[in-house]
C-alpha cells in the first residue's frame, strides 16, 4: 500500500471519528434550540463521509472499468456542503458568535500574549542583573520569588488591560456586561418595589438601550395572570399572559430542576407552557426570562433584540438570569418588607384602638353605699365587641349594662362604641331599662349592617327599695347567689338591631327581683361560659356555678380574680376565641 492511499484512509477514519463525536454531542444536547444547528451540520457532514468514502473507494473501480471517466468523482464537491452548513448555522442560529470568537481571539489573545512577553522579559532582565551579582546557589531561590511577586503584580494589570480593549473595540458587550453585573450588586439594596422596577426598566431601556423590554409579574389574584408593570416600545401596554392552571410556572420550575437554563426564545413561543407566550409574537420580544423564588414564579422579564440587532449571546444570557434571580429575590423582599411594614401598621392601629377602647370601660366603680361592685373585659384580639358599664343617675341608683357585639375585631369594636354612647344618652332616672332599650334599638336599626347584631343586658339596681329591674335584649342570663341558692334569671328578649318596631318591642321582658344584703348577682358574656381547653371541652354554667358558689363570701374585685385566673388555667394553650366580660 502506498503512503498516499495510507494517508487518504487515515482521512477518511478522521472524518468518520469526527462524524461519531459530533453525533454524540449532538444526542447529549437536550433543548431545541441547540439541536438544530448543529443538525444541519451534521447532516452536511454525513453527506460529506459518503461523498469522501464514494470518491476514495468506488469511484476509481467505476472509473475504470468505463474507461476511466472522470464523471464518477464529481459526488466530491458536495464535502462542500461542510462549511456551507457551518456558515449557515452560524450567521443563521448564532451557533458562533462570531464578535464573540474575535473578541476572544483579538483582545484575550493579544492581552494574554503582551502580558506574558513582558512578564518573562522582565523576569528575565531582573534575573540577568540579579545573577551578575549573586552566586549560582540563589539564583533559582530568588528566581521564585520574583515569579511569585510579578504574578500577583501582573494579574490586577492584565484584568485592567483587557477591560480597556473590551472597552474600545466593542463597547456594547463591555457596557452589557458591566452594567449587569453592577445591577446584579446594587438591586440587593434598593428599598421598595417600585423603585426596583424603576432600576430594572432603566437599567434595559436607558443604560443598555434595549427598544423592546417589559416586566410582567403575577399579582397572584383570582385573575391567575401576569400583568404588565413596567415597559418599553410595546405595542400594546395592557398586555396579560393568562397561567390559570400554572403551565408557565410549571415548565420554568421543570427546567430549572433539570439544570437547564430557564429561557424561553421567540421560537419556542407557540411550543412550551402549552403556548401561553403566544401572545407576545406581535411584540418585538425575542426572549423571556422568569424571575423565580423558591418554586413560584412571580414574574417575567421580556426582551427584544440589543441595540444593535442581534440575539444575547450565551454568556449574556448567563448574566441575565443572574440579573432576574436577584431582581426577583429584591422584589420579594420588598413585598414582603411592604406586608410587614403594613402588619405592624396595622398592629399600632389596633394598639391604638385597644387603649381607646379601653378608655371607655369604666376606670373603677362608682361608690354607692352598701354595694360592692366590680366589672372585667378581656378582649379575644386587640379590640372587642364586648363591653360593659357603670352609670350613675343617683346617690341611690345605678344603671349597669352588659353588650356583646355579634363578631369581633375592629368593626365589632365600632358598634360597641355607638350602642355604649346611646345607652349613656338614654339612662336617666325618670326611665326603665326597658323604656331604653326600646328607643336604643330604634334608632341603631338604620345604623347597624343586616348581619349584625347586638345582645345587651341593662339593669337599674336601687339600692333605696332594695330591687333590681332588669331587661335582656338575647343576652346571657342573669345570676344570683346566696346561701344555698344559685338562680338564674332569663326575661324574654331578642337581640338589639333584629327587628325595629313591634316584634322587639313585645318580645323584651322587664323582670324586678328583690334583693338581700348577702346576694351576689354575676352578669357576663357567653364568652365566659364557651371558653374551650385544650380538649375542646366548654367551660360551661356548671364549672361557672362550682367557682361562683366557692368564692361567694370574696369582695368583688377578687372574686372577679379568682375566676380570671380560673379561666385562665383552664384554657391553657389555647387561643382564645371570644372576648370574656363580666360584671359582679
Amino acid at each position: 500500500m502506498s503512503l498516499n492511499s495510507i494517508v487518504g484512509f487515515l482521512g477518511i477514519i478522521g472524518f468518520v471519528l469526527g462524524f461519531v463525536l459530533l453525533l454524540i454531542n449532538y444526542l447529549r444536547l437536550k433543548t431545541r434550540n441547540e439541536r438544530v444547528p448543529i443538525f444541519i451540520i451534521l447532516l452536511a457532514y454525513f453527506v460529506g463521509v459518503i461523498a469522501l468514502i464514494y470518491t476514495d473507494f468506488l469511484a476509481p473501480s467505476i472509473a475504470g472499468l468505463i474507461f476511466n471517466n472522470p464523471a464518477y468523482f464529481t459526488p466530491i464537491i458536495l464535502i462542500a456542503l461542510l462549511p456551507l452548513a457551518f456558515g449557515y448555522s452560524i450567521f443563521r442560529y448564532s451557533l458562533m458568535d462570531v464578535s464573540e470568537v474575535i473578541r476572544t481571539t483579538i483582545i484575550y489573545g493579544t492581552a494574554t500574549a503582551a502580558l506574558a512577553g513582558i512578564y518573562f522579559l522582565v523576569i528575565y532582565f531582573i534575573g540577568q542583573s540579579i545573577g551578575s551579582i549573586l552566586s549560582d546557589e540563589y539564583q533559582g531561590i530568588i528566581a521564585g520569588i520574583i515569579f511569585v511577586v510579578f504574578a500577583v503584580v501582573f494579574q490586577s494589570t492584565k484584568d485592567r488591560f483587557q477591560d480597556l480593549l473590551t472597552e474600545k473595540f466593542y463597547p456594547e458587550q463591555f457596557s452589557f456586561q458591566k452594567n449587569l453585573l453592577k445591577f446584579s450588586s446594587d438591586v440587593t439594596v434598593i428599598v421598595g418595589t417600585d423603585n426596583i422596577l424603576n432600576s430594572v426598566e432603566q437599567l434595559f431601556v436607558k443604560s443598555l438601550r434595549l427598544k423592546h423590554f417589559g416586566i410582567m409579574l403575577n399579582n397572584h389574584g383570582k385573575e391567575k395572570a401576569f400583568h404588565i408593570v413596567r415597559h418599553e416600545g410595546l405595542n400594546n401596554p395592557e398586555l396579560k399572559i393568562y397561567d390559570e392552571d400554572y403551565a408557565i410556572e410549571n415548565y420554568f420550575i421543570s427546567e430549572k430542576m433539570l439544570g437547564k437554563k430557564t429561557v424561553v426564545e421567540r421560537q419556542d413561543f407557540k411550543r412550551v407552557a402549552e403556548g401561553r407566550f403566544s401572545a407576545l409574537l406581535d411584540e418585538e420580544i425575542y426572549t423571556v426570562i422568569p424571575l423565580i423564588i423558591k418554586s413560584k414564579v412571580i414574574g417575567l422579564l421580556l426582551f427584544g433584540v440589543k441595540y444593535s440587532g442581534s440575539q444575547f449571546t450565551s454568556k449574556e444570557m448567563e448574566l441575565l438570569i443572574s440579573a432576574a434571580s436577584q431582581t426577583a429575590i429584591s422584589i420579594e423582599s420588598a413585598r414582603l418588607y411592604n406586608s410587614e411594614f403594613q402588619k405592624q401598621k396595622l398592629e399600632r392601629d389596633l394598639e391604638n384602638a385597644r387603649k381607646i377602647q379601653e378608655g371607655l370601660l369604666p376606670k373603677s366603680a362608682p361608690k354607692i353605699e352598701g354595694l360592692d361592685i366590680y366589672g372585667e373585659m378581656i378582649p379575644a384580639m386587640h379590640v372587642g365587641g364586648d363591653y360593659y358599664d357603670f352609670i350613675k343617675v343617683s346617690d341611690k341608683k345605678l344603671f349597669v349594662v352588659i353588650s356583646d357585639v355579634s363578631g369581633k375585631g375592629l368593626s365589632a369594636s365600632l358598634y360597641m362604641s355607638k350602642i355604649q354612647t346611646m345607652v349613656r344618652i338614654y339612662c336617666t332616672d325618670n326611665k326603665t331599662p326597658k323604656e331604653i332599650l326600646i328607643e336604643i334599638n330604634k334608632r341603631i336599626y338604620n345604623e347597624i349592617e343586616k348581619n349584625w347584631f347586638i345582645t345587651l343586658t341593662l339593669a337599674l339596681i336601687d339600692m333605696e327599695k332594695k330591687e333590681i329591674s332588669f331587661v335582656r335584649a338575647g343576652h346571657t342570663p342573669l345570676i344570683r347567689i346566696n346561701e344555698g341558692l344559685f338562680e338564674i334569671y332569663q326575661p324574654g328578649g331578642v337581640g338589639v338591631g333584629l327587628n325595629r318596631g313591634e316584634v322587639f318591642d313585645s318580645a323584651i321582658e322587664e323582670i324586678t327581683i328583690k334583693l338581700n344584703s348577702d346576694d351576689v348577682l354575676f352578669l357576663f358574656s357567653d364568652g365566659v361560659t364557651e371558653l374551650m381547653n385544650e380538649n375542646d371541652q366548654l367551660y360551661g354554667i356548671n364549672k361557672l356555678k362550682e367557682i361562683l358558689i366557692a368564692n361567694k363570701n370574696l369582695p368583688c374585685k377578687k372574686l372577679g380574680k379568682t375566676l380570671v385566673s380560673d379561666l385562665e388555667n383552664y384554657r391553657g394553650y389555647v387561643d382564645q376565641y371570644d372576648d370574656i366580660t363580666f360584671i359582679i
